[in-house]
């Protein structure tokens, strides 16, 4: 029997084994290997959040008629193009609306699969007794596909008026997931964030970071020893000069603090380069390019400010003094001589994005004060679409729910279970570190994020996909059942940027896994600690490790 019912809020305990004991699994047929990358169209953003909580799952006053469970994935075909279309993964669900978003793998006869998503609204009504929510009135508000848009419109609308009548139900279990997740990421957003150091420069610089006091390790094959807890290219001859790579060359220096001067080292700093390029994890400072595509060269002797820091710090980097421009509609201003997400209100108080958070101060100098996003000033969320900064409305509208948003953009990975393996390096026996806020642990001597759950339960993520094993030493295996309360790591842990996967449906022989990137949340600017910008989801080990650039 349907029937008015509210979703029961769910707590996040500890799971006692969630690796080998998953929940029940989304059907899929095995697709192909994909990965690939699409775009959401963004949805219309939320009024202001109140404060968080759980959310109102209210039904209609007439019920509706019972309705059986949807067998997923739908199959859909329009004339040679078959459709696999995968249950909703929930956005947000309050007063009895859904926001959510499906899945969809296009196959085109005789041609390889295309990722696409779609995004539903729909009124709902719990019918506990059959374990589904019944959808009502569904709309769909997005569609988009991975291909080129002139080769893919014909199918976004066959699907914009076909998923409508096609769309029934969803199960109870799988939207009370995603309420958990959701809670928990908000439990995680509520963790007090330290300010790092925000360094502002009106002149061009680049921040060198170094986690903790420089490690010099011998390189194999030189007489150079390499920083090993940096990123950067960063060595050291025997008579003590220090080497940096930055723009097109190589610069040096005595100390670290400078001064710095253009030079050219006769140590095979081209073989170096090659290697940290080879590795792909390198940062070796190649600079902005200018507003024609030009990237700055030390040809013409000119250095940029090079700041080199041991402790978390954010360079804001502006063209000059700042430059403010009004954001029609609101009383903020934004900074339009920086690629950083610069503000100031009416107040003259100054707000900043910084490694996904929000920092405030009364004056460019400091002291900042770290700001959960639902405190932000109404006015956020009334920046236009059309603006040069709607995608800060995007990024803080998701802060709203907890959920891990979809709106601007999402890579999706199909995992094989047969085939999938996790590489990684543990400097030595497993070293555990409390996570504040939670009763999970994190190894802090892994090249990958690796947490503890409880002694029988470990789960690691990377490159989107998750595995679980029951020591933190393996053997790891796939893993389509993630527990909530990984989501409520908060920000301050250093695994946090890696762990934004979830998993979007699975099968027997593939799971499939979401994650934002870069164009889905309000792209950086600047530079920010150990951050490498336009890669929020990208892990970087801790120092007792080789930073996934091994100088041995």
């Amino acid at each position: 029997m349907i029937r008015r019912a509210a979703l029961l809020a769910l707590a996040v305990p500890v799971l006692a084994s969630c690796g080998s004991k998953s929940a029940k699994q989304e059907q899929a047929p095995p697709p192909e290997q994909m990965h690939s990358l699409f775009s959401q169209q963004a949805a219309t953003p939320p009024a202001p959040p109140a404060q968080a909580g759980a959310a109102k799952q209210a039904s209609t006053a007439v019920p509706a008629p019972a309705a059986a469970p949807t067998a997923w994935p739908l199959m859909l075909t329009s004339e040679d193009v078959r459709f696999q279309v995968h249950e909703p993964l929930l956005d947000s669900w309050n007063d009895g609306v859904l926001a959510a978003g499906s899945l969809v793998v296009a196959e085109p006869t005789a041609q390889k699969s295309v990722n696409g998503w779609v995004a539903i609204k729909a009124v709902t009504q719990v019918d506990s007794a059959s374990g589904v929510v019944v959808l009502q009135d569904l709309e769909v508000t997005g569609t988009s596909f991975s291909g080129p848009a002139e080769a893919t419109q014909g199918w976004q609308e066959f699907l914009r008026w076909t998923l409508p009548d096609k769309i029934k139900t969803v199960a109870l279990s799988r939207l009370e997931s995603g309420q958990a997740v959701s809670r928990a990421r908000q439990q995680g957003a509520a963790v007090n964030v330290e300010a790092p150091d925000i360094l502002i420069s009106e002149q061009p610089a680049v921040l060198v970071y170094i986690d903790g006091e420089p490690r010099y390790v011998p390189i194999k094959g030189t007489q150079l020893m390499g920083v090993l807890n940096t990123r950067v290219l960063l060595v050291r001859d025997a008579a003590g000069m220090n080497y940096l790579h930055l723009y097109n060359g190589w610069v040096r220096s005595a100390s670290l603090q400078g001064p710095w001067e253009v030079a050219s080292p006769t140590f095979g700093a081209a073989e170096l380069e090659r290697a940290a390029r080879a590795s792909g994890h390198v940062n070796l400072l190649p600079g902005k390019p200018d507003a024609q595509g030009k990237s700055p060269t030390l040809s013409d002797g000119r250095l940029p400010k090079i700041i080199v820091s041991t402790q978390p710090t954010a360079l804001i980097v502006l063209d000059g003094p700042p430059r403010f421009a009004r954001v029609p509609g609101t009383s903020l201003e934004y900074a339009t001589n920086t690629t950083a997400h610069l503000f100031r209100d009416n107040a003259k108080r100054m707000y900043v994005r910084v490694g996904g958070s929000w920092f405030r101060a009364s004056a460019l100098t400091g002291p900042w004060e770290y700001l959960l996003a639902p405190s932000l000033p109404a006015d956020f969320w009334a920046i236009p679409d059309n603006s040069p900064k709607s995608s800060v409305k995007r990024s803080i509208a998701s802060a709203r729910t907890g959920a891990p948003t979809m709106t601007g953009g999402s890579k999706v990975v199909a995992a094989d279970r047969r085939t999938a393996t996790l590489s990684v390096i543990l400097s030595g026996d497993p070293v555990l570190k409390p996570i504040p806020g939670t009763q999970l642990n994190y190894v802090a001597n892994a090249s990958v994020p690796i947490i503890q759950v409880d002694i029988n339960d470990w789960y690691a993520v990377q490159e989107g996909v998750w595995f679980h094993a029951t020591e933190a030493t393996g053997p790891w295996t796939v893993t389509s059942s993630v527990p909530p309360q990984i989501y409520s790591i908060p920000p301050t842990v250093p695994i946090y940027n890696a762990i934004q996967s979830r998993a979007i449906s699975s099968s027997t022989d593939v799971v499939y896994y979401g994650y934002p990137t870069a164009t889905s949340t309000a792209a950086e600017g600047g530079a920010v600690g150990v951050e490498d910008q336009g890669a929020d989801y990208q892990y970087t080990p801790p120092s007792g490790l080789y930073w996934n650039w091994s100088w041995h």
